[in-house]
């Protein structure tokens, strides 16, 4: 028996991958995937779909890289090629179409998907890409544009392309973002942005996601109040960039959130070390001070922000608040509603008794 080819196939050895569809760790993926006796193959139009798939077997333990006897290949149709090189398959035309085989056996049949003409093969034509342009996306299929002809070429996909995913989410994100202690979202743009940062984690899952990409879904997980996997979001995004202060601002508020108050101290302290002219940065560092305890510090780092804004109306707030504090009559804060409570008012020297 054999199976038909069509663009880029992933094929494996039926037995080393079987357990995994009967244990649920592998449902099926497209109207591709065909079996016979000794082989499963997916095709796939485009060839980044292809490796993801072989990305996510060799994630579940399986050898994809390492011949002559590795457990997945990618089969080209378009230049008959087999990576990794293995001996355990074998390709040949069949009218105008490609198979494959198990070596060993004969391909006397030929185990295709409905509709499948040995006479007419996929059909399909390879381009580098230089001759078409890209026009929209229809849900996961991606439309491009010949550009000789005008004629409209489709890519269909069974994932949507990283890119579209990050500008989606990015888009979404972005027009419902939170900061820390600010009330987290409600009823439809809650929805929306559960369903953005799901996507945003998509992407992030990918190995070159950008710190972009790990900062916008930090900020969408703000936005639902995930601030543990937010933590976790900034810290990644700060592992791949050092240089930009929205990382550790960002990050040193989910800190307070989650009442980590000595190292929100350290991660401001990270953000002013980048630009200490920052009076913004230099007040979050006092507020991080402030729950941390750390009041006379807190007291000299508002002092020195509100010298670089003197007019902040915020910075004069925050002054207050630790002043307030350090008298006794603010309770020392341990969430950010604490610091909307109102403070006792200040005794006159006559006010000796309660």
């Amino acid at each position: 028996m054999a199976l038909p080819i069509e663009a880029y196939t992933v094929v494996a050895q039926k037995e080393r991958v079987i357990d995994l569809f009967e244990n649920g760790q592998l449902q099926p993926l497209n109207h591709r995937e065909l079996t016979d006796d000794h082989l499963w193959c997916c095709s796939f139009m485009a060839h980044s779909d292809a490796l993801a798939l072989v990305r996510r077997l060799d994630g579940m333990g399986l050898n994809t890289t390492q011949g002559p006897d590795s457990d997945i290949v990618v089969v080209n149709e378009f230049d008959q090629s087999i990576d990794p090189y293995c001996e355990w398959l074998q390709i040949g035309q069949w009218d105008k179409a490609w198979i494959v085989w198990f070596a060993g056996t004969e391909p006397k049949t030929v185990i295709a998907r409905e509709g499948w003409d040995p006479s007419v093969g996929s059909g399909l034509s390879f381009s580098d890409g230089s001759d078409i342009e890209f026009v929209r996306m229809d849900e996961n299929v991606e439309v491009h544009r010949n550009k000789e002809t005008g004629e409209e070429v489709y890519v269909g996909r069974t994932e949507t392309p990283v890119e579209v995913l990050y500008e989606r989410a990015s888009k979404i994100i972005t027009a419902n973002m939170r900061t820390a202690g600010e009330p987290p979202l409600q009823s439809e743009a809650l929805q929306q942005v559960t369903v953005a940062v799901n996507e945003m984690s998509h992407v992030c899952g990918h190995p070159h996601a950008t710190w972009q990409a790990w900062w916008l879904l930090g900020k969408g997980q703000i936005a639902i109040a995930q601030y543990e996997k937010a933590y976790q979001s900034f810290s990644n995004a700060y592992a791949k960039e050092q240089n930009h202060t929205a990382i550790p601002r960002e990050w040193g508020g989910v800190c307070l959130e989650l009442k980590r108050f000595d190292e929100a101290v350290e991660i401001n302290r990270l953000a002013v070390a980048i630009e200490p002219d920052n009076n913004e940065l230099v007040a979050n560092l006092a507020i991080s001070m402030l729950f941390a305890g750390q009041l006379d510090l807190a007291d000299r780092t508002i002092e020195a922000a509100m010298k670089l804004a003197p007019q902040d109306p915020v910075n004069k707030n925050i002054r207050g608040l630790i002043t307030e504090t350090q008298e006794g009559r603010r309770p020392q804060p341990r969430s950010f509603q604490d610091l909307s409570d109102p403070a006792k008012p200040k005794k006159k020297a006559w006010m000796f008794w309660k």
